[in-house]
């Protein structure tokens, strides 16, 4: 009788996060391969985490040192380990575009989505989107259906009429069959929580970014600091880079809130099915740009968690150290 292997259990904040990747999501053959992560580093170097706590720290080695833990590792996992190393992030939207683009395979597909803790802490986010969907199928004067969660339970209402009277008026007014209704509700629901994940990245990251901002402008104007000519030119060009990142990510947001106007003026299946492919398109990109912020400004609020910590002589020395690596 074959032996069934348990795959290791995946943390939701690896899940989650657009810098982590669990490796248990891909079928390696190498023992114990699963239990460790794929992350950026705060270089932005992609390495493996073969362990990590509060005391010790993090153990990493890269893709090519690997045989040194695991001495009889495949050539065909070093292979695929090259290949998501070159990945600019890690969440699970642009995974599943990246791992599909590359022909990797995973072990489930539920790896690819956002825990339940997760969705349930983006529901502020989702909000605005969703009642935008109940407003402009069934108005404000339907007291039945007042959330997302009222369209979904219309698929298991007791009352039989009631609900397919309900989802005659959504077919109606998307122009689809009602057999074609819950496909379009799972894809509404998948696109716009993309983006609420996104949104949220970008937003935890405003208050680093501003700090960071703060102290080059202090560095760049310190009596000592400014005598270095080196320090100057670095703090300013990373400086302008967090900065033209950032507003490439608000403008792609941007983008996306008037595609949304657009295809609420006159909503169509046709129309969602643009606009789904417009934030797909765009998953990539904006995961990438998103990841190199989150670690960056994550490495800096680590080390400078309120603005009295540190000086301007000890955030210098770690803008040469640290923040310019990878960037």
């Amino acid at each position: 009788m074959a032996t069934v292997i348990a795959m290791p259990e995946i943390r939701d904040v690896d899940r989650d996060a657009v810098h982590t990747l669990p490796l248990a999501t891909i079928p390696f053959k190498t023992a114990g391969l699963g239990k460790t992560r794929m992350i950026k580093n705060s270089h932005l170097q992609s390495v493996i985490e073969i362990f990590e706590d509060d005391s010790a720290g993090s153990g990493q080695l890269a893709v090519e040192s690997l045989h040194q833990v695991y001495s009889n590792i495949e050539a065909n996992d070093i292979k695929l380990l090259r290949s998501l190393a070159k990945l600019y992030s890690y969440d699970v939207f642009g995974l599943r575009v990246q791992l599909r683009n590359m022909g990797i395979p995973v072990n489930d597909h539920d790896h690819l989505k956002l825990s339940s803790s997760k969705q349930k802490e983006l529901a502020e986010y989702m909000k605005h989107f969703t009642e935008r969907l109940i407003m402009e199928i069934y108005g404000s004067d339907d007291e039945s259906v007042k959330d997302y969660g009222d369209v979904l339970a219309l698929f298991r209402h007791p009352d039989v009429n009631l609900a397919r009277e309900k989802l005659r008026i959504m077919s109606q007014r998307l122009g689809i069959d009602i057999a074609g209704v819950p496909k379009f509700l799972e894809d509404y629901g998948d696109i716009y929580l993309s983006v609420a994940y996104f949104r949220q990245c970008m937003d935890s990251v405003q208050p680093a970014i501003d700090d960071f901002e703060s102290s080059v402008e202090e560095i760049i104007n310190h009596p000592q600091l400014k005598q270095n000519a080196n320090l100057v030119a670095v703090s300013t060009r990373l400086n302008d880079k967090i900065q033209n990142l950032n507003k490439v990510a608000h403008k792609r947001f941007a983008v996306f809130s008037q595609s949304t106007d657009d295809m609420w003026d006159g909503i169509t299946a046709e129309k969602f099915s643009g606009f789904k492919e417009l934030v797909e398109a765009n998953h990539t990109a904006i995961g990438g740009i998103l990841c190199t912020l989150n670690v960056k400004m994550g490495a800096w609020m680590a080390k400078f968690p309120n603005k009295d910590s540190g000086g301007p002589v000890k955030r210098a020395d770690f803008i040469l150290t640290d923040m310019k690596q990878g960037l």
